[in-house]
C-alpha cells in the first residue's frame, strides 16, 4: 500500500468501484467487486489515430508476439491458457485499445497479470512480425497478413463504408476521430511501417495512460504484489514528457449535410441510411439516458412512430431501424435504417423528420415512456447483479479517457438510479423539448446505395492492381516474396523449447476449492408436471418455455421464423377480448422487462429442435404476467397486415444477408447435412424460396400460421424453467400454484429430452465439395464437416474436445499453420457433439487453399511425428477447463447451463465430471483421437463447402483439384437449394 494509494471510490448499487494509483509511476488500478468463478481483466490505454495507417489497430496485434522478459512467440497466450484463460484477446477503438483475459479463479489471473504487463509496456516489435502479422506480399503475389485479412473482410462492406462517412462529415478540422483506427489496406500496403508502430508505442503506451481493470473476487494486495515488480522497470524506461491525448479542439459540423455512398453487392434491392445528430456531453449522464429514452420510444417497437410510418405500412421504405450512440465527450446519436428500398432514401428522411414533428405536435404516450424507464432501471439493476463487468468496465474507460482527475463520467454515474427516478416524473415537455431538438438541429445523413458497378469495378481493380504487382515483381522478385515470409515465420517461430521451458517454470494452476461458482439449486421435484425450478440469487423471476418440434412439418418448421416475427407483434386475444398489436406491444412494455424467441437454435446450438420462449419480469406482476404470456404463445390473431409486414422484413433481411458470405457458407453448410431440422429449414436460402412463394397469397399464410400456433400450444409437449431466487420460489410457486401452471400452459414432462439435430443428418449420402461466388465479399469462407457420433457422453468426448483444444488453442500448432503465416484471420475445429458433425473453419481468408491445406499437414506431421507436446498439452487442459467454467460466470448463466443439460439428456453434473476427466487425458489418448477422428476429416469424403470472391474463383478450383478434390460449383444457390430440398 505504500506504493498504491486509493485516489477514487463509488458504490453503483451493490457494486463498488475502487481506483488505485502508483506514486513512481501515475499507473491506475481499478478494482469492480463481483462474486463468481471468472475474473476479468481489460488493461485500457488511450490511442489517438493521425491516419489511415492503422497504428492502433496493428500495434495491438503486435503487443502478443513477445516482450523484454519474454521473447518469444507464444508466451502470452499458452501462458494464459496455463492459467485457466482461453487465451488473451483484445479491441481497438477510435478513442482507446484493451486488451483482456479472463481465467477461471484469481490464482492463475495474478500469475498471468505481470507476464501480460510485460508484453504491453515492453514488446519486441520485431520487423519479422510486423511482416507476417501486419502485411507481407507471399510467394504467388497475394497481399497477406493477419490484419491484412480483417481490413480486406471489412472495408468495403456497406457498414464501414457508411462509417467512413459519417466520421468525414460529423468532424470538421482534423483529430483522431476522422480516421480509421484498424487501417485502410492502401495504407497498410504503401505507408504502414514498424518504424510508426514502435515510435506509436512509445508514445501512448506509457503508465499514465494505462488504466488495468479487474473485475472479480480477487485480493487488491495480491494484486499490488504481481504489480510492483513490473512498476519498478517501468519507472527505469523512462519516457518523454506525458501529453494527455484527447485534449485538442474537435470542431464538429453545424450544417445540415447528405452524402452518398455506394458499396458493392449482387443486386440493388436493399440498402442504408443514417442520420447522425450532435448528442448531449457524455458528462450529463441524465440527459443521455433522457435522450436514449426518447429514441427508444420513438423506434424500438411496432407501436413507435418511425416504425409505424416507415415500416409498418402497405409499402414498407426499410426493414428496420436501429440507434447507435458514440460516447464522446460531445455524444453523436445516429439512426440506422436498413433494407432501405430502391430511390427511397429522400422519402425516408422526409417522411422520418415529419413523423418527429407530427409526433411533437401530438400527444406523447406517457404511460408506454415511464414503462420504458421503469424497464430501464429494473434491467439495469439485474445487470448490476446478474453480470456486471462488461457495463462497469466500459464505464471505467470512459472515465479514464474524459472524466479527468475528478473521475467525472464515475462519479456522475453513481446517480444513475436517482436520474432514471427523476426522469419517470418529468413532464411531456421535458420530452417534447428533446425531440424539438432533433428537428430543429443540423443532422449528418448518409444514404448508403448497393451497385453492381462497384462490385465489378472493385473486382476488375482489384484483379488488375495484383496483376500489375505481380508482373512487377517478376519470378525472382515472387521468388523472393516467398523467401523473405518463410525466413520471417522461421525466425518468429524459433526457440519453441524456451517457451515452453517458461511455461513450464510457472505455478501450475489447477481448478479447485480456490473457483467460487456461483449458488444454483435444481428441483426436479415437478418434472411429472412439466415444471422444473432453478434457485439462484435474483430479485426478478424468469419463465424458459420449450416447446418441441418434432411432430412439425418441414414448412411448419419454416414458416417458424415469420411466427418469431409476430412474437408480440400482432393482435391477440386478451382479458377477454381482442386487442391491437399496440396494445399488446405497451402491455409487454408495462409487464415484461424482457423476453425473446428462439427457433432452430438461434441462442443455443444444441436447442435447436426446440422453440424456445423467454420471459422477465418482476414478482409483483406475476399474475398477469402468466395469463398475458400463455396468450402471446396461444391467442395471437394473425391478421393480413401484420404477416405482410412480417415477410417483407424478413425478405429484406435475407437479400442483406445474400450479401455475407459467411452467412451464404452457413446456409449451404446446414443443407447439405441436414434434412428435414429445423435448423435446415430455416436457412437463407430455404426461407427465401418459401416466402417469395407465399408473399402474393397472405391469406394461405395467415392459415398456416393459425394452424402451426395451435399445433405449437395444444399438440404439443411444453417444458417450464422457472428461475429465481430461493426465497421467491418458496413464497410464490407452492404444490398448488405449480400445478395451477401445468394446466395454464399446457405443460408436459415428456418434452425432455428433444431430439439433438443430428437426428436429422442426411443419410446414405455421398459428401459433396462446393465452391460458391459471394462477390460482395473481398475474402473467403470454408467449412469442412465429417460425420461421428461422439455426444456429450461418449467414452471419448474429451479426449476430441481436449484434442481439437490442444491443436486450435493461441498460439497452438493450427495457429502458427494459418494465422501465423497470414492465410486466414480466424479458424476453429471442433467437435459437436449435438450435431454429430466435427467441424474445420476457416473465415476472412486471403488463401484459403493453403488455410486447407496448412491445416492437413497439421494433423498429418502430428502423427508421422507420433508426439505431442507436453506444455501444449496441459495448456491446452487450462484452456478448455475455462470455457466449461464460463459457462457459470453469472447466476441466470448457471441455471441456463442447467437447462441445456437437461435437454441434452445429461445430468447436472456433467461439467464438473467432463473437468474431474481433463486431468486423466494424456498424450495416448489425444493421439489416438487425432488419428481416428480428425485425420478423416482432410480426407475426400467429407463434406467441403467454400465460399470466395470471383477472382479467386479459378485458383481455388485448381489448388483444391491439386490435392484430389473436385469441386462443384454452385451456378444458381436457389435451383440447389430446390434440388435438396426435394431430396
Amino acid at each position: 500500500m505504500n506504493r498504491f494509494r486509493q485516489i477514487f471510490q463509488c458504490k453503483i448499487k451493490s457494486r463498488t468501484i475502487t481506483k488505485y494509483r502508483s506514486n513512481k509511476t501515475g499507473l491506475t488500478i481499478s478494482h469492480i467487486d463481483a462474486p463468481g468463478p471468472i475474473v476479468k481483466g481489460y488493461f485500457a490505454l488511450a490511442t489517438e489515430e493521425t491516419s489511415h495507417d492503422g497504428l492502433p489497430h496493428t500495434l495491438e496485434h503486435l503487443i502478443f508476439l513477445g516482450s523484454e522478459l519474454y521473447p518469444y512467440k507464444g508466451v502470452l497466450d499458452l501462458a494464459a491458457n496455463h492459467c485457466l484463460a482461453q487465451g488473451t484477446n483484445a479491441w481497438t477503438s477510435i478513442d482507446h485499445t484493451c486488451y483482456t483475459v479472463e481465467t477461471a479463479g484469481s490464482e492463475g489471473f495474478l500469475v498471468l497479470l505481470p507476464i501480460y504487463l510485460d508484453h504491453i509496456f515492453f514488446p519486441t516489435l520485431s520487423d519479422q512480425a510486423f511482416k507476417t502479422e501486419v502485411h507481407h506480399i507471399n510467394g504467388s503475389g497475394d497481399d497477406a497478413g493477419v490484419v491484412y485479412c480483417e481490413m480486406q473482410a471489412r472495408e468495403n462492406n456497406a457498414e464501414s463504408r457508411e462509417e467512413h462517412a459519417i466520421q468525414e462529415a460529423v468532424f470538421l478540422n482534423d483529430c483522431g476521430y476522422k480516421w480509421e483506427t484498424g487501417g485502410m489496406m492502401e495504407n497498410l500496403r504503401t505507408s504502414c511501417s514498424n518504424e510508426k508502430v514502435r515510435a506509436y508505442h512509445k508514445k501512448f503506451y506509457r503508465p499514465e495512460n494505462l488504466d488495468v481493470i479487474i473485475c472479480g473476487n480477487i485480493s487488491i494486495d495480491k494484486v499490488f504484489d504481481a504489480i510492483i515488480p513490473i512498476d519498478d522497470r517501468v519507472l527505469k524506461a523512462g519516457y518523454d514528457p506525458y501529453e494527455k491525448p484527447w485534449t485538442k479542439d474537435i470542431q464538429l459540423f453545424d450544417t445540415y449535410s447528405s452524402t452518398n455512398v455506394l458499396f458493392p453487392a449482387k443486386n440493388e434491392d436493399n440498402g442504408r441510411m443514417s442520420m447522425t445528430w450532435k448528442g448531449p456531453l457524455l458528462s450529463d449522464v441524465k440527459m443521455v439516458e433522457a435522450h436514449s429514452v426518447l429514441w427508444n420510444y420513438m423506434i424500438s417497437t411496432s407501436a413507435a412512430p418511425l416504425v409505424k410510418s416507415l415500416i409498418d405500412t402497405p409499402e414498407p421504405l426499410c426493414s428496420s431501424i436501429s440507434v447507435s450512440t458514440e460516447d464522446y465527450p460531445v455524444t453523436l446519436l445516429t439512426i440506422i435504417f436498413k433494407g432501405v428500398k430502391p430511390e427511397k432514401h429522400s422519402d425516408i428522411r422526409k417522411i422520418a423528420m415529419e413523423t418527429m414533428q407530427e409526433t411533437y405536435r401530438g400527444s406523447l404516450d406517457m404511460t408506454r415512456l415511464k414503462n420504458q424507464i421503469k424497464n430501464n432501471v429494473a434491467n439495469f439493476s439485474d445487470k448490476l447483479e446478474n453480470d456486471p463487468s462488461e457495463i462497469l468496465a466500459e464505464l471505467v474507460i470512459s472515465d479514464q479517457l474524459y472524466g479527468g482527475e475528478n473521475h467525472s463520467e464515475l462519479t456522475t454515474f453513481v446517480k444513475i438510479f436517482q436520474y432514471l427516478d427523476e426522469l419517470r416524473e418529468c413532464e411531456e415537455s421535458f420530452w417534447k423539448k428533446i425531440l424539438l431538438y432533433y428537428i430543429e438541429e443540423p443532422n449528418v445523413t448518409v444514404n448508403s446505395i448497393p451497385s453492381v458497378k462497384c462490385m465489378d469495378d472493385l473486382e476488375a481493380n482489384e484483379k488488375a492492381r495484383i496483376s500489375k504487382q505481380k508482373d512487377a515483381l517478376g519470378p525472382e522478385g515472387l521468388a523472393n516474396c516467398g523467401k523473405v515470409i518463410n525466413e520471417c515465420i522461421e525466425f518468429n517461430e524459433k526457440d519453441i523449447d524456451k517457451v515452453e521451458d517458461i511455461i513450464d517454470e510457472l505455478p501450475p494452476i489447477k481448478v479447485g476449492d480456490a473457483i467460487s461458482f456461483h449458488p444454483i439449486f435444481t428441483n426436479m421435484d415437478s418434472i411429472e408436471q412439466g415444471i422444473i425450478t432453478h434457485e439462484i440469487e435474483s430479485d426478478f423471476v424468469r419463465f424458459y418455455l420449450t416447446f418441441d418440434t418434432d411432430h412439425l412439418s418441414q414448412e411448419d418448421k419454416a414458416l417458424l421464423g415469420v411466427y418469431a416475427k409476430l412474437f408480440c407483434d400482432t393482435a391477440l386475444h386478451h382479458g377477454g377480448k381482442e386487442i391491437s398489436h399496440e396494445e399488446a406491444i405497451k402491455l409487454k412494455e408495462e409487464l415484461l422487462l424482457s423476453s425473446s424467441i428462439s427457433v432452430s437454435g438461434s441462442e443455443v446450438e444444441s436447442l435447436t429442435e426446440v422453440v424456445l420462449m423467454f420471459f422477465k419480469f418482476s414478482v409483483d406482476d406475476l399474475e398477469n404476467c402468466k395469463e398475458f404470456t400463455k396468450n402471446l404463445i396461444c391467442n395471437k390473431i394473425f391478421t393480413e397486415d401484420r404477416v405482410t409486414t412480417a415477410v417483407n422484413k424478413m425478405l429484406s433481411f435475407i437479400s442483406v444477408g445474400l450479401r455475407k458470405a459467411k452467412k451464404v457458407l452457413g446456409a449451404i453448410d446446414s443443407v447439405t447435412k441436414f434434412s428435414g431440422s429445423c435448423k435446415s429449414s430455416r436457412n437463407l436460402f430455404s426461407e427465401l424460396w418459401l416466402l417469395e412463394s407465399f408473399k402474393n397469397d397472405i391469406p394461405t399464410v395467415v392459415k398456416k400460421l393459425e394452424r402451426l400456433q395451435s399445433s405449437l400450444f395444444y399438440e404439443n409437449k411444453i417444458l417450464l424453467h422457472i428461475i429465481s431466487s430461493k426465497s421467491i420460489i418458496k413464497d410464490h410457486f407452492s404444490a398448488r400454484e405449480l400445478a395451477d401452471l401445468t394446466s395454464h400452459y399446457n405443460l408436459s414432462k415428456a418434452n425432455i429430452p428433444s431430439r439433438l439435430p443430428s437426428y436429422f443428418k442426411r443419410q446414405n449420402r455421398d459428401p459433396v465439395q462446393l465452391l460458391n461466388v459471394v462477390s460482395t465479399d473481398e475474402s473467403s469462407y470454408l467449412a469442412l464437416s465429417r460425420s461421428i457420433d461422439v455426444q456429450y457422453d461418449h467414452q471419448d468426448y474429451v479426449s476430441v474436445a481436449l484434442f481439437a483444444e490442444y491443436v486450435g488453442q493461441l498460439e497452438g500448432p493450427l495457429w502458427k499453420q494459418i494465422r501465423g503465416q497470414g492465410f486466414a484471420y480466424s479458424f476453429d475445429l471442433y467437435n459437436g457433439p449435438a450435431s454429430g458433425f466435427l467441424v474445420f473453419y476457416l473465415g476472412r481468408a486471403t488463401n484459403v487453399s493453403k488455410g486447407y491445406l496448412a491445416a492437413k499437414e497439421t494433423i498429418e506431421n502430428i502423427l508421422k511425428e507420433n508426439e505431442l507436446e507436453d506444455t501444449q498439452i496441459e495448456t491446452a487442459k487450462g484452456s478448455l477447463a475455462c470455457g466449461i467454467i464460463q459457462k457459470y460466470e453469472t447466476p441466470s448463466g448457471s441455471a441456463i447451463t442447467n437447462i441445456i443439460n437437461i435437454h441434452r439428456d445429461l445430468p447436472l453434473n456433467h461439467d464438473m465430471n467432463v473437468l474431474a476427466k481433463i486431468s486423466q487425458i494424456g498424450e495416448t489418448e489425444l493421439l489416438e483421437a487425432c488419428k481416428k477422428y480428425f485425420r478423416p476429416i482432410f480426407s475426400c469424403d467429407a463434406n467441403l463447402v467454400v465460399c470466395c470472391p470471383a477472382n479467386k474463383k479459378e485458383e481455388i478450383i485448381n489448388d483444391f483439384a491439386g490435392l484430389g478434390l473436385t469441386i462443384n460449383v454452385i451456378e444458381d444457390v436457389k435451383k440447389y437449394f430446390q434440388h435438396l430440398s426435394n431430396n
